[in-house]
């Protein structure tokens, strides 16, 4: 077995003084007198080779030797201190005793919710806590262990798995389909609603897809798809939303699809987390079972 660098201790005292830029600072913060900082920074400038600091008036600076190494020991600490504090969730039993999720609201909804909720249930997690974000730059990662987005890559300092690619569909409840007046030759959707949550753009392009004419409509734009998907329900018009969100809806018949046409959305779903817990077995099992529900033609309430 490799033995441990002798000069970690010191590490700690080397850390606060490059932040700080003093010796006196660094012992403040680590409640130790100043010699005793200077005497573990020789220690470790003796062990280590490297010329740490230069004098820089009453403080003290960064060699370009010594920059280099405070990156190193940055970011060393900065993940030991992350797998501080993730096995401090462990319980006894080996599984986590808290779980930070953050996934769409819409989608969270539709079923994903539910799917997590299950899951910690199923691995004996006493906290859980779902909290909503719908792209990656929204999620607070200081609150979250993982993240399901609709979103793009690349998300920098992250890792991150592809779910689904997504399809927009037109769908309303089966109360409205007797307003669609599609036997004309010159097919439009003039009579109902169209709900929308950007500025039109995906209507516009399903209808050059569809053939369908979108002229003389009343478009009600709203703030979240969830909004969008709620109204279709309630008759309130058509929604062009994702097939991901309205499996459930469709095969409870809450929802139909009148038209078979459907385009790509500018979008798609991935599972994100801290590049440092990309090999968390809990997450990874969790992500494993998001994707499973994912799979097109799968039954959500299963």
């Amino acid at each position: 077995m490799s033995r441990l660098a002798p000069y970690l201790q010191y590490l700690p005292a080397f850390e606060a003084t490059a932040r700080l830029g003093g010796v006196r600072h660094a012992a403040e913060e680590l409640n130790l007198s100043p010699s005793a900082i200077s005497l573990q920074l020789k220690k470790l400038s003796d062990a280590t080779g490297i010329v740490l600091f230069q004098k820089s008036g009453r403080n003290v600076a960064l060699t370009e030797a010594g920059k280099d190494f405070s990156q190193a020991v940055a970011i060393s600490l900065g993940q030991l201190d992350t797998a501080t504090r993730a096995s401090r969730k462990i319980t006894s039993g080996g599984q986590p005793a808290s779980l930070l999720v953050s996934v769409p609201t819409a989608l969270g909804i539709a079923w994903l919710t539910a799917v997590i909720v299950d899951f910690a249930e199923t691995h004996g997690i006493a906290n859980l806590t779902i909290n909503e974000a719908i792209t990656a730059a929204e999620v607070d990662w200081e609150n979250n262990d993982l993240a399901v987005v609709y979103d793009n890559p690349p998300f920098p300092g992250k890792y991150w798995r592809s779910l689904s690619e997504v399809r927009l569909c037109a769908v309303c409840s089966p109360t409205l389909f007797p307003r669609l007046d599609l036997r004309n030759r010159d097919r439009k959707l003039s009579s109902v609603a169209l709900l929308h949550e950007d500025d039109g753009g995906e209507w516009a392009k399903w209808s050059i897809a569809a053939r369908i004419g979108l002229d003389g409509n009343t478009r009600v734009r709203v703030n979240s798809v969830a909004q969008a998907v709620a109204s279709a329900v309630q008759g309130r018009g058509v929604a062009l939303v994702s097939d991901v969100l309205t499996r459930n809806y469709l095969s409870e018949g809450r929802l139909i699809q009148p038209f078979a046409t459907t385009i790509n959305a500018a979008r798609e779903y991935y599972i994100v987390c801290q590049i440092d817990r990309a090999s968390d077995p809990v997450l990874r099992v969790l992500a494993d079972r998001v994707v499973e529900h994912m799979r097109p033609g799968r039954d959500q309430n299963t």
